[in-house]
C-alpha cells in the first residue's frame, strides 16, 4: 500500500511529528543522527513507513545545505525493504491535480452537528475556512478543513497535524487562537478564533490607511511576532493578507501554517523548509527566497519591514527604492526603522521584533523640533500623496494611546461605512425592481397599440403607457447611478455630498413616477382589456377625480417641504424613506466621532 493511503490515528501522527522534530534539532545542533538510529528506537511497525519517508526528506534537505549531493539510489540501497516509502518521499507525481471543491454547508453540518455552519469564508490549496457558531458556548468560530482529495494522504495529514500543534502553542491577543483540532470521519480540521473584520490587504487596497494608522498597527504585530519567536516559532509568510483587523480595534496575525518549530534558545536557529521554499516572494527575506541555511526569526522581521513600508507608502520596496519619507510626509526618523528592518544581511537588521516596537514608541513620544512631524492626511484615500488639508500630528502628541485610538477609528469608520452601504441596498434593489416594472409597462403599452392600430383610444392608451414605462426606467436608473457613484473611501464631506445627491434625485423622481398613478390606471386598465373604462360614464368621472388627486398630491408634497416650515426637513426624510434615513444616521455617527 502507498504510504499516502495509510490511515493512522491522530496520536500516531503526533508521535511521528515529535520524532521528526527531535531529528531536526539534532541536525541543527551539528549532531546529525542517522535515520537507522531513529527507526530502531521502538517505532511501531505501522508508523515506520511514514516516519521513514519524512526522515528521508529532512535528511536530504540538510545534506544539500551542507554541500552534499544525495541521490535516490543511495536511499534505495540503504533501505531495500522500504522501496515504496522512498518512492513516496522523493516522487511527487502522485499528488492530486484536481481543483479543490469546498464541501457544502449542509455537508459540514452533518460532520459537525455541534456547530452551526454559517457560510464559507474562503478556500485555497490548503483547505477551506467556514464561519460557524458553537451553540453550547454561543460564540463564533472559524472552521478550517483539509481538502477532500487529501483525506487519505497520511503525509498531508501529518503536516496538518504539525501545523495545528504549532498554532495551539500561540496564545496571544494579537495571534489568531486555535481552540481544538482533530479528525471527523476522513476530514481533518481545526477550530479557530473568528475575527470579524477585514484583512490589512483590504484596508491598504481601499486606500484607508494613513501613517498614523500604520504606527498604531505595527507595535501589535511586533508583540505577536516577539511572543511567537520566544516560543520558538516563526511565521515565514508575514503579508497583509495574513493580518486581520477586528472591528474592536485589535490586530491579529493569522495562518502560522507555514511556520516551523525551532530548537530551544540554546540551540542554533536554522530552519529547514521541507519540500519547498515557504512564503510569498514579494515579502520574503533574501535568505529565505534563496533557500539559505541560516533562515531564522529575522526573516519575519524583514517581512514586517516590507509590510510597514507598504502601509506607509502604498508601494512595495522593490529594487532601488526610496526612503518612506520621500514618498509620504512622515517623521524622517521612521526611515531608519523601516530601512533597518529591510537590510539584506540578517545580522544588520533588528534582531528582535520588540526592538522595532521600542523605537517606534520612542519616536512617537519624543518631541524633537529637528525632525519633521508625521502628517495624517485629511483624504486617507490618497495614501502617500500630500494634500492641502493635511493635519499635523507632532511626535509629542502622537502618543501610544492616540495611535491605538487611530486604529480603532479606522475600523469604526469602515464598520459605519459598511452600514451606509448596507442601508442603501434595499433602495437599490427597489430601483432594480422598478426598472423591471417599467419594462413590463412598456410591453403592456406596446401590445395595446400594436394590436389595435385602427382603434384610436387604445393607440393613445398604449402610447401613454409606453412613454410612462420609459420614465419609470429612467427615474430608477438615475437613482441607481448616484448610489453607485458613492466612494466610501473618500472623506466624510464627499460621502455626504454624494448621499445628498441620492436623496435629492430620489425626492424629485419619486413623485414624478408615483403621483401620475391617479390617472395612469386608466390606460393600464384599457391595455389589460377592460374597455368599459372608456365609456363616458366611467371615463369622465375618473379623469376628474384623477386630475384632482394628482394636483392635490403635488400641492401637499411641495407645501410640506417649503423651507419656511419647521417640519420641512422631517417631511423630506419621510419621503426619502428608511434606506436613506438609516444611511444618514450612520453618517452622522461618523461625523460625531470626528472620524475623517
Amino acid at each position: 500500500m502507498n504510504v499516502r493511503q495509510k490511515k493512522l490515528p491522530l496520536a500516531a501522527l503526533e508521535r511521528i511529528d515529535d520524532r521528526c522534530a527531535d531529528f531536526e534539532r539534532l541536525w541543527q545542533s551539528d549532531r546529525p543522527p542517522t535515520i537507522e538510529s531513529v527507526l530502531s528506537d521502538n517505532v511501531p511497525d505501522e508508523e515506520q513507513e511514514l516516519l521513514l519517508a519524512e526522515l528521508v526528506v529532512l535528511e536530504i534537505d540538510y545534506r544539500r545545505r551542507r554541500g552534499d549531493r544525495p541521490t535516490k539510489q543511495e536511499y534505495l540501497d540503504r533501505f531495500p525493504d522500504h522501496v515504496g516509502a522512498i518512492d513516496d518521499a522523493l516522487d511527487e507525481d502522485d499528488k492530486p491535480n484536481a481543483p479543490f471543491a469546498p464541501p457544502t454547508v449542509a455537508r459540514l453540518s452533518e460532520l459537525f452537528p455541534t456547530l452551526e455552519i454559517i457560510e464559507l469564508l474562503g478556500a485555497g490549496g490548503m483547505g477551506a475556512v467556514y464561519k460557524a457558531r458553537q451553540e453550547g458556548l454561543d460564540r463564533l468560530v472559524a472552521l478550517k478543513i483539509l481538502p477532500e482529495e487529501f483525506a487519505h494522504d497520511v503525509k498531508f495529514a501529518l503536516r496538518f497535524t504539525r501545523e495545528a500543534r504549532t498554532l495551539a502553542k500561540l496564545n496571544h491577543p494579537n495571534i489568531v487562537s486555535v481552540f481544538e483540532f482533530g479528525k471527523v470521519q476522513d476530514t481533518f480540521y481545526f477550530l479557530m478564533e473568528f475575527v470579524d473584520g477585514p484583512t490589512l490587504r483590504d484596508v491598504v487596497r481601499a486606500g484607508q490607511l494613513s501613517p498614523e494608522h500604520a504606527l498604531a498597527i505595527v507595535p501589535h504585530l511586533c508583540d505577536a511576532l516577539q511572543f511567537a519567536h520566544d516560543k520558538g516559532v516563526i511565521h515565514r509568510d508575514i503579508k497583509p493578507e495574513n493580518i486581520l483587523m477586528a472591528k474592536d480595534g485589535s490586530v491579529k496575525i493569522a495562518d502560522f501554517g507555514l511556520s516551523r518549530i525551532l530548537g530551544n534558545e540554546n540551540q542554533p536557529t536554522e530552519l529547514t523548509g521541507t519540500h519547498q521554499v515557504m512564503g510569498t516572494p514579494r515579502y520574503m527575506a533574501p535568505e529565505q527566497f534563496e533557500g539559505a541555511r541560516g533562515v531564522d526569526h529575522r526573516a519575519d522581521i524583514y517581512s514586517l519591514g516590507v509590510v510597514f513600508y507598504e502601509m506607509l507608502t502604498g508601494e512595495l520596496p522593490i529594487g532601488r527604492f526610496a526612503a518612506p519619507s520621500r514618498k509620504v510626509a512622515i517623521d524622517v526618523r521612521l526611515d531608519d526603522v523601516v530601512l533597518r528592518t529591510l537590510e539584506k544581511e540578517p545580522q544588520r537588521r533588528y534582531q528582535h521584533a520588540s526592538q522595532i516596537k521600542s523605537d517606534i514608541q520612542s519616536i512617537a513620544s519624543t518631541d524633537n523640533p529637528a525632525f519633521a512631524p508625521t502628517l495624517v492626511h485629511g483624504d486617507v484615500a490618497d495614501v502617500g500623496r500630500p494634500v492641502d488639508n493635511a493635519t499635523t500630528i507632532t511626535p509629542s502628541t502622537a502618543s501610544l494611546e492616540q495611535q491605538e485610538l487611530a486604529g480603532r477609528l479606522l475600523l469604526t469608520r469602515r464598520d459605519l461605512m459598511d452600514r451606509i452601504r448596507t442601508s442603501l441596498r434595499p433602495l437599490f434593489r427597489g430601483q432594480v425592481i422598478q426598472i423591471l416594472v417599467g419594462v413590463a409597462i412598456i410591453v403592456l403599452g406596446a401590445q395595446c397599440w400594436a394590436r389595435n392600430t385602427s382603434v384610436m383610444p387604445k393607440v393613445v392608451c398604449g402610447a401613454i403607457l409606453h412613454v410612462y414605462g420609459i420614465l419609470v426606467i429612467a427615474a430608477a436608473a438615475a437613482v441607481c447611478t448616484r448610489i453607485n457613484r458613492i466612494d466610501y473611501s473618500k472623506p466624510i464631506d464627499q460621502v455626504r455630498e454624494k448621499l445628498d445627491a441620492v436623496k435629492g434625485i430620489y425626492l424629485k423622481v419619486a413623485p414624478l413616477i408615483g403621483f401620475p398613478w391617479w390617472l395612469m390606471w386608466i390606460p393600464a386598465t384599457v391595455a389589460i382589456g377592460f374597455d368599459v373604462v372608456l365609456t363616458p360614464n366611467s371615463l369622465i368621472p375618473s379623469l376628474v377625480l384623477g386630475v384632482i388627486g394628482l394636483v392635490v398630491s403635488y400641492w401637499l408634497y411641495v407645501r410640506v417641504q417649503r423651507p419656511d416650515r419647521p417640519s420641512a426637513e422631517s417631511w423630506r426624510e419621510r419621503f426619502a424613506g428608511t434606506s436613506i434615513a438609516n444611511a444618514f444616521l450612520a453618517l452622522r455617527e461618523i461625523e460625531q466621532a470626528q472620524i475623517r
